[in-house]
């Protein structure tokens, strides 16, 4: 229907001009009606968007707690992501369909999200007057205590997920699920869009590398919204399933990715979509020595640059370009210095367009043997492989292992986990 309503604006606009021609202002007029017709469908059909926690309803959090007299008492998980497209907080919008928030969770980086350090702290939010618990500490996890589960009806999960599983954000949900199962307490997720869109990639988790970086043996790139990971862990990695319930998104396109509004940052150094999307193989590049990749600055994620005292030559980036725009990704020259490292460096910035079209982590494994070729030397940290998932990609790399026949194992292995996912697909 929007499409005949389109198509017939625009008709009468080129009649017009063709029985007049001389008519151009008249002619004007009416094509500039007919585009504004075309731009207000577009903002119609695009406005029906809506995030998990806009889709609430009353019947949902009667049955969320039906054997509460009073309001229904909820512990949140949360951070800054936790908003409307219009920016109100999650526990405002709960607080006003009747639920009363006992405790705010926060998982790493805090509930503001600008925190870099390995311990988060207890807090209290003061705008609300609610205790602020932390989920983290000492670089890892932590279970919520005993007694604050006690003084809840219900956990509420509603975080921006990058759409990487070494991102400690899923690894929140399942440690969340897991202690909401043992206790018998209801678990409910507001979905969130997936950033890099529906497309797996990347090893699975070998089981002796199971970590709070890689909590779970999915794909490096998992291509599930939040909602859907959560349906997946109560199924196949929960020894003891939740009384899980999803509160889903509306017209979601599970290939588009990211929609809506890009509000906050997800985490001090995923500041943006283009960093989200760097991140998608620029996040183990920050594990190997030299590699600087812009952390601790605005370009976080979004560079490749190595120390500007290695005087790697422009002919090495110009080759590197022309690799990059092989798999999809633009880059232009880039300096600058980074105040974590103390360090001037210089490579290429690198800007994305389509990462349904990005296959990020074959691309990492080729960037990693061009520096390789190059002669450029490089160390991996101790937590790359827990970060990865498994110690062949070191093996690739060192030549002990065939980049083709490691390749083919992680495809048919993402083939068999995409096969398990796909009944928990919401969209």
């Amino acid at each position: 229907m929007q499409t005949i309503v389109i198509m017939h604006a625009l008709i009468v606009c080129w009649s017009y001009k063709q029985k007049e021609q001389r008519m151009d202002k008249l002619f004007h007029k009416h094509l500039f009606c007919g585009l504004l017709l075309l731009g207000h469908v577009f903002t119609q059909s695009k406005s029906t968007f809506k995030l998990g926690v806009e889709n609430i309803t009353q019947a949902f959090i009667t049955n969320v707690c039906p054997d509460t007299k009073e309001k229904c008492a909820i512990g949140l998980i949360t951070n800054q992501t936790g908003v409307d497209q219009n920016g109100k907080s999650t526990a405002d919008v709960l607080a006003e369909k009747g639920m009363t928030i006992k405790y705010i969770f926060a998982p790493e980086h805090g509930l503001n999200g600008t925190l870099a350090e390995r311990d988060v702290h207890d807090s209290i939010d003061e705008k609300r007057s609610i205790p602020i618990i932390s989920l983290y500490g000492n670089g890892t996890g932590k279970m919520i205590a005993p007694e604050y589960l006690n003084a809840i009806d219900c956990l509420v999960f509603d975080i921006q997920d990058s759409g990487m599983r070494h991102y400690t954000y899923i690894s929140t949900l399942l440690s969340t699920m897991k202690v909401a199962a043992e206790n018998n307490k209801p678990f409910v997720v507001l979905d969130r869009p997936n950033p890099l869109g529906s497309m797996m990639e990347g090893p699975l988790v070998e089981p002796e590398l199971i970590s709070f970086i890689s909590i779970a043996s999915i794909p490096l790139r998992h291509g599930m919204t939040i909602g859907e990971l959560a349906g997946y862990f109560n199924k196949y990695v929960l020894q003891k399933p939740a009384a899980l319930q999803v509160v889903t998104m509306q017209d979601y396109d599970r290939t588009q990715g990211f929609m809506g509004k890009f509000i906050h940052q997800l985490s001090p150094n995923l500041q943006s979509l283009q960093s989200c999307y760097g991140y998608s193989f620029l996040g183990l590049l920050g594990e190997i020595e030299p590699f600087d990749v812009g952390v601790g600055t605005p370009m976080a994620f979004q560079c490749i640059t190595l120390p500007k005292k290695m005087h790697v030559s422009s002919a090495v980036w110009q080759r590197l370009q022309t690799l990059l725009s092989s798999f999809g990704v633009k880059s232009h020259f880039y300096r600058h210095t980074n105040p974590k490292h103390n360090r001037r460096s210089k490579g290429l910035r690198l800007e994305f367009s389509d990462m349904s079209n990005v296959h990020a982590f074959e691309l990492f494994i080729a960037v990693l043997q061009f520096f390789k070729k190059e002669g450029i030397s490089f160390s991996f940290s101790a937590a790359f492989n827990k970060a990865v998932g498994t110690k062949e990609v070191q093996e690739v790399i060192a030549g002990t292992m065939s980049k083709e026949l490691f390749l083919k194992n992680v495809d048919k292995e993402v083939l068999q986990f995409r096969e398990r996912a796909a009944p928990f697909y919401l969209y």
